[in-house]
């Protein structure tokens, strides 16, 4: 049984080649700028070989995309006219001195476009591996030769284009760790001032937040207060129904008390079942309207939360104003809370406020 020999690579077989395309598009250099290397280079081959066109051109699978180019004023054509695509089936270098005469190049409308007709051809072959890129290549209008001296100053700028191709490649592949590095570290910065159930921001957060404010009042009349949150009964959410169910509790709160309290306040899970919000350059009387608006949002049943009831906390409000430390105002808070939380009889004596010290 005999078989056929197989048919010879076609420029079209190759071009179309997904191992060829992946190693270009690896290079991400389609579509790019134009770069002053990639001049540089262009106009040194234009100069060596006396040639008035010079190119530095990707075949893609449907157009040659010039990257750099003299004498032309374009940046692609279609494939089925590129003189370049037949390069591909070369090694290293394919020159024809004079295009109407040569069977690859003789039908294509370029040659006989015009006085601006292209005669004369000789490119270097770009190449990844085994994968052909494209050229580095020189035009004329007129058919010609070209010297031993010129095709070996061609291969050596043909080199210099795929050590720029491999450098960008690198500096690219450099800027995308740094950008990953970045955003990890950023992403660790974030979970280390967030809390890890609710997303609001952590103890450590806020406390820094808080001193921050605490040096920087401006308006002795508007010094700012701090809200304490205190969910009632949660211990016995925990105890009835699970830790599951409470924290979908919180999670249910935090996202209430996001809705019910001012943009500009900060809000922070202070740990466990207590919230603190920051409210700057507040009065305490604007203040107890926020802690309003928080009882109402939190005690508003929401059926789609599927939580066990209906969610009631206590508040308690100090005024920034006459604290030195964080602690301080904390404290204040906290024991304005626990009075709230005392005298829970009536809707309104569930906040609380601490008087400013001085």
């Amino acid at each position: 049984m005999s078989t056929s020999p197989s048919s010879p690579p076609t420029p079209d077989g190759i071009i179309s080649s997904q191992a060829r395309l992946k190693a270009l598009a690896d290079y991400q250099v389609l579509d790019t700028d134009y770069e002053a290397a990639f001049d540089g280079i262009v106009k040194l081959a234009a100069n060596i070989c006396n040639a008035p066109i010079a190119v530095i051109n990707f075949i893609d699978d449907e157009r040659q995309w010039f990257k750099a180019e003299i004498g032309l004023g374009i940046r692609e054509t279609p494939l089925d006219i590129s003189i370049c695509r037949h390069a591909v089936l070369e090694d290293d270098i394919m020159v024809i001195n004079d295009t109407q005469t040569d069977a690859r190049t003789k039908s294509n409308p370029l040659v006989f476009a015009s006085e601006k007709n292209l005669r004369f051809y000789a490119g270097a072959l770009l190449k990844s591996g085994t994968n052909a890129l494209g050229t580095l290549c020189v035009l004329d209008h007129e058919p010609r030769t070209i010297t031993e001296a010129q095709i070996e100053a061609l291969k050596l700028l043909r080199d210099q284009v795929m050590h720029l191709l491999d450098f960008r490649r690198l500096h690219l592949t450099q800027r995308l760790l740094v950008k990953e590095l970045d955003e990890s570290r950023h992403a660790l910065q974030r979970q280390a001032h967030l809390d890890p159930l609710t997303g609001l921001l952590n103890r450590r957060a806020f406390e820094v937040r808080l001193r921050f404010e605490l040096e920087s009042i401006l308006d002795p009349e508007n010094p700012g207060a701090l809200m304490m949150i205190d969910l009632d009964k949660f211990k016995d959410v925990n105890d009835q129904h699970g830790h599951l169910t409470g924290d979908k509790v919180l999670k249910h709160v935090s996202q209430a008390l996001r809705k019910a309290i001012r943009t500009s306040d900060i809000l922070a899970r202070w740990g466990g079942d207590e919230f603190l919000v920051l409210l700057p350059a507040t009065q305490l009387e604007q203040a107890r309207e926020v802690a309003g608006r928080v009882l109402q949002a939190l005690e508003k049943k929401d059926a789609r939360s599927k939580l066990p009831g209906r969610v009631s906390a206590s508040i308690g409000l100090a005024s920034l104003r006459g604290y030195a430390s964080a602690d301080e105002v904390i404290a204040a808070a906290d024991a304005a809370m626990y009075d709230a939380k005392r005298s829970a009889g009536a809707a309104r004596a569930r906040i609380k406020t601490k008087a400013p010290t001085a």
